[in-house]
């Protein structure tokens, strides 16, 4: 694709379809779950045929494909593992991402070629255990999300040969490094093999033994959410995070939508653009901020990366996530003769909604107003498409540009007509 040098864009890819979005709206790499052994299964992880699809339109457009394999395995797990890691192989994976040591430790003898990078899993914290993990052959350490910018500037000044990745935007995790025992502990479903359920997103009431009635932690007729964190976003601190020698961000999110995947990835692409095409004369565009405002996110916080602006990480407010905009479709084809977009619905809009359309071969937000909805099948018109309804709407949109393919369309939540 020819993207910029500096920072790797790296973006989720909980699907394939969510893989093909990211590289589409500019990720330089993805990462993908590898069946049953990432931290995001069974929902969002790859078959080995979706994997080999996968990894050849990730190549074929220029971008890289890391396989997550960062669950704690045990014994019992490993024959399969390295068994699903050499097909990847074969498949032409660039990357692993692990987190134990005796995982490590079987790929390491494997002698692939395969990049091997530490998951934030392993909570890597300092210079000495990055300059371990390097001697041991890792080209990659995803730092712990605890760190601070400064600290991890003062790791890759000590330890200069060896790629730091941090992440940039999406949901945080309570427990250390992301090494949380709620969900085993409440739901018999591990969040260390893949199985978390969010219980630190749960409502919960405190009250004392032998009393019926509940104590109020926090004044809010909703309960508290004393475990519940802001979403994470570094869009504004582009220069901060190159200045501190960061190799890769990442943005967290594979049980996120295609609508996330690419509204932020394109983002993130667009900031990383302008910084290293500008150079001094890089600013900050308000616009990114308004973008991200419009996937679904808990309130955004710079988490641990500046302690001296005690940005809090945590909400009590509430559980469930701000969401402006909803993900109604994707577009199927463009046809700029009749002036109609054909379009695979993905959920309700109705005659009278106001679409936008994100469109990766185009810089801007394409709005359009739905004047009738006809259904392609029966010719008949409608007054509202739903999910896997395949519909054309008329269209006018700026001379010259054909919107793309698998473009992604959203609506306002709550204004569909």
């Amino acid at each position: 694709m020819g993207y910029n040098p500096g920072m790797e864009l790296l973006a989720p890819a909980g699907n394939l379809e969510k893989l093909k979005t990211a590289v589409r709206f500019g990720a330089d790499a993805v990462y993908c779950g590898a069946g049953s052994y990432s931290l995001r299964v069974p929902e969002a992880s790859l078959s080995p045929e979706e994997l080999a699809e996968g990894i050849r339109f990730a190549h074929d457009h220029g971008s890289r494909v890391y396989l997550a394999m960062n669950i704690f395995p045990f014994d019992e797990d490993f024959d399969a593992m390295l068994a699903y890691f050499k097909k990847a192989v074969d498949m032409g994976i660039d990357a692993v991402i692990f987190s134990d040591p005796g995982l490590f430790n079987a790929l390491r003898r494997l002698e692939s070629g395969v990049e091997l990078h530490l998951s934030t899993q392993a909570n890597t914290t300092n210079s000495e255990s990055v300059r371990f993990w390097k001697e041991q052959g890792v080209s990659r350490i995803i730092l712990a999300r605890e760190l601070s910018l400064e600290r991890g500037s003062t790791i890759k000044k000590q330890v200069p040969g060896i790629e730091l990745e941090v992440f940039a935007h999406g949901a945080m995790c309570v427990a250390f490094s992301g090494r949380c025992l709620l969900s085993s502990l409440l739901t018999g479903r591990s969040a260390n093999r893949g199985l978390c359920t969010q219980p630190c997103r749960w409502e919960y009431r405190l009250r004392e033994a032998g009393r019926e009635e509940e104590l109020a932690i926090h004044e809010d007729e909703r309960g508290s959410y004393i475990l519940n964190s802001r979403d994470l976003c570094m869009i504004e601190h582009i220069p901060e995070l190159a200045e501190a020698g960061v190799d890769g961000l990442k943005i967290e999110g594979r049980m996120k939508t295609a609508h996330y995947v690419a509204a932020v990835t394109r983002v993130y692409r667009a900031a990383l653009d302008r910084y290293y095409d500008g150079g001094a004369g890089y600013a900050f565009d308000p616009e990114w901020r308004n973008e991200l405002e419009k996937v679904p996110h808990r309130p955004y916080t710079t988490g641990f990366y500046f302690p001296e602006r005690e940005d809090d990480t945590e909400y009590t407010l509430k559980a469930s996530p701000l969401r402006n905009y909803d993900f109604v479709g994707t577009v199927d084809q463009h046809d700029r003769h009749n002036g109609t977009l054909r379009i695979l619905a993905r959920n309700r809009f109705s005659a009278g909604s106001i679409l936008e359309i994100l469109d990766p071969s185009y810089p801007g937000v394409v709005k359009i107003a739905v004047d009738e909805i006809i259904d392609v099948k029966s010719g008949e018109k409608l007054e509202q498409a739903h999910n896997s309804y395949i519909v054309r709407v008329p269209v006018t949109v700026e001379p010259g540009h054909e919107v793309s393919r698998h473009s992604i369309i959203r609506t306002e939540s709550g204004k569909d007509g």
